[in-house]
This record gives C-alpha cells, sequence and structure tokens, in this order.
C-alpha cells in the first residue's frame, strides 16, 4: 500500500502524544495523580466537555470557570489538554436547548420514538455547532494548552455512530437499531434517491418496488425491503449521511482550530445499525488534515488487531492519522499489549484512562508500562504488501457481524506478515494497487464494481486467494471476476462427499498430499487452462455397493493464470479453529494455503514470529517483539 500520510498530519510537533482520561479532579488526589502521570511520561489529559456546562442559562452567555479550573491544575502540571467536546448527546445539552423548538430528537425506524439526541439532519443544528466551537476556541486557544481536540458529535458517548446502547438505563429511549425516522431524515432519503435515480421508474426496477413518486419513500428495516438492492441503497444513505456528518464536524473544527490536531472518535464493530464506515471517516478525516479515535481495544493483541486493523489501513491509505482507545478496563499487561500495537501501526497517539494505569489490585504497574515504552509511540509510515477483504456491503445487507473465520485467518497470516484489511470503499478508492495478496474469505457478494476492481488487480499482477465465487448484489455473476478465476458459463459446481488429493505446485511449501480431506464442494466445467490444486480421489465401484461410486474429475481447489497474476481458489473446508473430534477429521489444507500464498507471492520476507512470542512487527531497521508480558528489540 502507498504511503500518503499527508503534511497536514505532519510537520507540527504532534507526532507523539499519551492521553490519560479520567483524573480525579475535584477531589484531594487530583494534583498527585496530576504529577504521577506528569512522571510517567503523559502528554496530556483529556476532560469531557459538556455544553451544559459552558453555556447554561441562555444562549449566547458562557461560563468558563467550571474547566477553567481544571485547565490551570494541567497546566501547572507541566501537561497539555485534550478537550472531548460533548455536544451531541443529550445529557450535555443545557435545559433551553431541550427545550428549544429548533431542537430535534433522533427517532427511531422499530418504534417511532424519539430520543433527545440530537438529529444529525436537523437544517438548524449546524449553526448551533459551528457557533459553540467558535466560541470555545475563542477562549482557549490564548492559553496554548490544548493538544488536540475531540469532537463528540453523536451517539451514546460522543462516538460518530447512531445511538445504541445508552448512557444510563431509562435516560433516554435507546436500543440498537435504525435511529432513521424524523421528518428531515426522510426527507433526506428522499431527495438521495431522487438524486440517484432520477427518474422513479428507474428506482422500481432497480429496487423491484412500485413507488408512484419519491415522496413515498420512507425508511424500511430488512424484512420490509422490496429487494436487496433497496436495502443496500438505504444502508449506504444511512451511514453516508454520517459520514457527511463526520465531514462538517471536521471541517469546522479545522476553521476553527487551524493548527490543532482533532481526532474524530468512533467505535464499535462497524455494524449497519451503527451507520459508521471507518474507512469513509478516515478520508473525511484526512480531507481536512485530521485523524481518527478509535474505540475497540482489549487486553489481548490478536483481538486489537482485527478490531483496529481496517481503520488502520484507512488511516494509513488516507493520510488520517491515528489514536487508540480501550473499550474499558485494562490489566497492565492489556497496557503492553496496547502499547506494542500502538507502536507496530506507527500511531502518533494512544489513549489510557486513569483507573487502568493506578488499580486497587495492581497499584502503579500500569504507569509503569506506559511510561516504559512511552518512547515507541510516534507517527511513521506502514506498508504491507498483504491485505485481507473486509466485507461490509455483505455484513451490512445480512444485519450481521463480519464472519469470525476472518479473525482467525487473519491471525495465522499476522504471525508472519502485517496485514491490511481492506473494504469496499477502500478497494475502490485504489487501495490494491500496492498489495500483492489478497485473501477474500467468506464473501459471497457485494457491489459489481468492487469485483471488477479486484480482476482489473488480478490481472495486472495480484494474486488471490478466495474461498466463493463471489456474485453482485442480487446474485448475479459478474463476467470479469468469473474470468479472473476460471470460471465459464460451462462451470458447474457439484454438491457431495468425497476425498480430495492435494496437486502441489512449485510455489506450495506446507500445502502437500498430508492435506488429503473430505469435502462436499466442487466444480466441473472450469476454462481449460486451470490448474488443479486438490482433486477428487479416483474410485472405482465395488460388488455391494449401495451408492454410485465412480467419482467424476471434479475439483475442490484450483489456480488460474489470468494477465499478470493468478487467482487461487478454494472450497474445501476451512477448520481454522475445528474441533479436532469432528466427523472427517481435521485437515491442515485451507491453513496452509493462507501461508504457502503469502510467503510465495507477497515480495516480503516473513516476520519470522517464534513458538512463546505474541506477535512480532518491524521497527526502525528491526523488530519489536511482544511476549508475554514485554516488548523487546531486535536488529
Amino acid at each position: 500500500m502507498k504511503d500518503t500520510v499527508k503534511e497536514a498530519a505532519n510537520g507540527r510537533g504532534h507526532e507523539h502524544e499519551i492521553v490519560v482520561c479520567g483524573v480525579p479532579f475535584g477531589t484531594p488526589e487530583e494534583v498527585p495523580a496530576l504529577k504521577l502521570m506528569k512522571e510517567h511520561g503523559f502528554t496530556s489529559v483529556q476532560i469531557y466537555v459538556f455544553w451544559r456546562h459552558i453555556e447554561p442559562a441562555r444562549r449566547g452567555e458562557f461560563v468558563w470557570d467550571y474547566y477553567d479550573r481544571q485547565v490551570k491544575l494541567i497546566q501547572d502540571a507541566g501537561m497539555k489538554w485534550v478537550p472531548f467536546l460533548i455536544f451531541g448527546p443529550p445529557y450535555g445539552f443545557p435545559d433551553w436547548w431541550l427545550e428549544d423548538p429548533r431542537h430535534v430528537g433522533m427517532v427511531c425506524l422499530e418504534h417511532g420514538t424519539e430520543n433527545r439526541v440530537e438529529s444529525i439532519w436537523n437544517p438548524h443544528w449546524p449553526a448551533e455547532v459551528s457557533r459553540l466551537l467558535e466560541a470555545f476556541a475563542a477562549h482557549y486557544l490564548p492559553w496554548n494548552v490544548i493538544e488536540s481536540v475531540q469532537p463528540g458529535i453523536s451517539g451514546d458517548y460522543g462516538e460518530a455512530i447512531f445511538p445504541a446502547v445508552g448512557n444510563w438505563p431509562g435516560m433516554y429511549h435507546t436500543h440498537r437499531g435504525y435511529w432513521c425516522l424524523d421528518a428531515f431524515a426522510v426527507k433526506s432519503l428522499q431527495d438521495t434517491m431522487k438524486a440517484q435515480y432520477r427518474d422513479i421508474s428507474a428506482l422500481n426496477a432497480a429496487w423491484r418496488a412500485n413507488y408512484g413518486d419519491f415522496s413515498e419513500i420512507a425508511p424500511f428495516l430488512r424484512h420490509k425491503a422490496p429487494s436487496r438492492t433497496a436495502y443496500f441503497d438505504f444502508l449506504m444513505w444511512y451511514k453516508e449521511s454520517m459520514t457527511s456528518y463526520d465531514d462538517f464536524w471536521m471541517k469546522e473544527c479545522r476553521r476553527v482550530f487551524p493548527e490543532t490536531p482533532v481526532y474524530m472518535c468512533t467505535g464499535g464493530s462497524e455494524e449497519p445499525w451503527l451507520g459508521a464506515d471507518f474507512a469513509q471517516q478516515a478520508k473525511a478525516s484526512a480531507r481536512h488534515g485530521g485523524g481518527i479515535r478509535l474505540t475497540n481495544e482489549t487486553n489481548t493483541f490478536s483481538k486489537n488487531y482485527y478490531n483496529t486493523a481496517h481503520t488502520v489501513s484507512a488511516c494509513k491509505y488516507y493520510g488520517a492519522y491515528m489514536g487508540l482507545e480501550p473499550v474499558g478496563p485494562m490489566i497492565p499487561k492489556g497496557v503492553t499489549t496496547r502499547m506494542f500495537g500502538s507502536a507496530a501501526y506507527g500511531n502518533r497517539q494512544i489513549f489510557h484512562y486513569y483507573g487502568n494505569l493506578k488499580s486497587d489490585g495492581y497499584g502503579v504497574e500500569g504507569a509503569k508500562r506506559a511510561l516504559q515504552y512511552a518512547d515507541l509511540i510516534y507517527e511513521r509510515p506502514l506498508d504491507s504488501k498483504v491485505a485481507m477483504f473486509w466485507p461490509l456491503d455483505q455484513a451490512w445487507v445480512e444485519s450481521a457481524p463480519v464472519s469470525t473465520d476472518i479473525s482467525i485467518a487473519m491471525n495465522y497470516i499476522r504471525r508472519q506478515f502485517e496485514v491490511w484489511m481492506l473494504s469496499e470503499t477502500l478497494i475502490l478508492d485504489g487501495a490494491l494497487d500496492g498489495v500483492n495478496v489478497l485473501v477474500l474469505l467468506g464473501a459471497s457478494f457485494t457491489r459489481r464494481a468492487v469485483l471488477e476492481k479486484i480482476a482489473d488487480w488480478v490481472k495486472a499482477g495480484g494474486v488471490l486467494l478466495t474461498n466463493e465465487r463471489a456474485t453482485d448484489l442480487e446474485g448475479d455473476n459478474v463476467p470479469a471476476f468469473d474470468e479472473a478465476l476460471g470460471f465459464t458459463k460451462e462451470s458447474q459446481f457439484c454438491g457431495g462427499h468425497a476425498r480430495f488429493i492435494p496437486n502441489p505446485q512449485a510455489w506450495n511449501r506446507d500445502f502437500n498430499a498430508g492435506d488429503e480431506f473430505t469435502g462436499s464442494s466442487s466444480w466441473l466445467g472450469l476454462a481449460p487452462d486451470v490448474v488443479t490444486l486438490c482433486g477428487a480421489k479416483p474410485k472405482k465401484s465395488e460388488p455391494g455397493d449401495n451408492y454410485q461410486t465412480e467419482v467424476k474429475p471434479v475439483v475442490c481447489g484450483f489456480e488460474h493464470p489470468y494477465g499478470k497474476g493468478r487467482a487461487i481458489y478454494y472450497g474445501g473446508p476451512l477448520d481454522l479453529d475445528a474441533d479436532p473430534d469432528q466427523i472427517f477429521g481435521v485437515t491442515h489444507a485451507y491453513e496452509h494455503l493462507l501461508v504457502d500464498v503469502c510467503h510465495s507471492f507477497s515480495g516480503i520476507e516473513p516476520l519470522g514470529t517464534q513458538d512463546g512470542e505474541i506477535a512480532r512487527a518491524r521497527f526502525e531497521g528491526g523488530m519489536l517483539i511482544l511476549k508475554n508480558d514485554e516488548i523487546t528489540r531486535s536488529k
């Protein structure tokens, strides 16, 4: 992947930001806590800034005393400040705004019930946002104390997502669902579909619907969608509305904080009801010289990598800077793990909660780990030649999380290769151009343009490993993708159990005869230049057989040369997390194919991760090595 880190994200002296949140202000511990954080390498303190504390009584009457005191303590401690501007969720609103007729709460699609989170489609709201940001900047920029700004634009905790869980039971109506039934949201959907299709007959043809006019369109739940295309269009409008809202906030923050890093806060796992495509959000942040703060980390490296790789890939590609935040409590070992992850990514910022650094059970062990590895945190480019496909289109249309098989497969690859995670947004924007290997796992359908882009990339020299003959959104085959894989009009899927024998090629180092397996998926009628990787084991009829036992020359795995590249298909069992006592036994065939493809076609040397090591990463000409509870360096 090409290095596109923009000058806007560099050269400002902000390459090293270690942030703490949750300092116990208003208690006798506040000053000792700040002193402890300063001594342990922390550069800044984050404070949640609520609108109700700075403009409590009426519009235009700002009161800054509440935060001035805390900011002065931070400044006296020799640290910087990260204000988290909670201006979207209702618990941050002053009462007068909640009573203002211009306030519009979001309305859920499931019950038609309003909550008080500000509607992102409310046309009266942007002027309030701009006014608040201007007043805040006018007061605090002269202090020269702000390290970075984090806008809190929506969701339950300020993230650039829709409400999902709620801040406290009963505070306001909230649940996992779609928040798009206020009048302004409905009008936005209608206008977007009119701009996209222009004529209602064109929309009806695409949606398999019978609307008389665009004004009849309203948001719908998945089970009431006229077609898969209709539901996909609805979901794209939903998430692009959040991206547009995100873009507005980043533009305004850059206008009023022209030289200050700005991190858009986002989180979740890109579930459709949250409305967040992290690649689109990273692209919006980069457009305004900003970054992403992602709230997704745990104590475990493999989970952290899976939860963050797509966002980091997008930030690096588009040129946004990056900060990572844990989802909650951490143990000291988790602090070490998170420091390694940010160092491996080349992030400029890492965020810790005070309670994870100083706790009753561990004392200040967490803070010690943060200090021990603080010098590893700074912004630097990251490159890889191996990528996995992150199938958001399919996950969203099916209202399901991205397959856990991707997480398991990624962990096999990550042992030896740093891996990009590329969604449809990134692929359509050209992120495959610098990648040598793409692993497409479990994605049975996506947009036609995405599959055509992948086929063009293979033709130009890329190597694709897939276990799916993916189709477009409506299940129709995509000729260019089929051609790349070696499927023809005569190709026929064959179900039925058979024993398949590997046919090793020069590039197979681990995939061999020992990977013989029982499978139930195979193909006939492939292109003549297809090379068999695993074919059915011949079997002759025997007296007394109850079934036909003559097995046709079907193949379960094959490779197809295409232009300068090749496509590799495997239809056997994955068995990446298999039960060792399962009926047909466990095969390592797919695991070995993953390793072989990456080793043979990535064009880079493996990381060399050894037994007893959790992970490695290239760093300053050598390696960072994460073991059980420590980070070491090697040359």
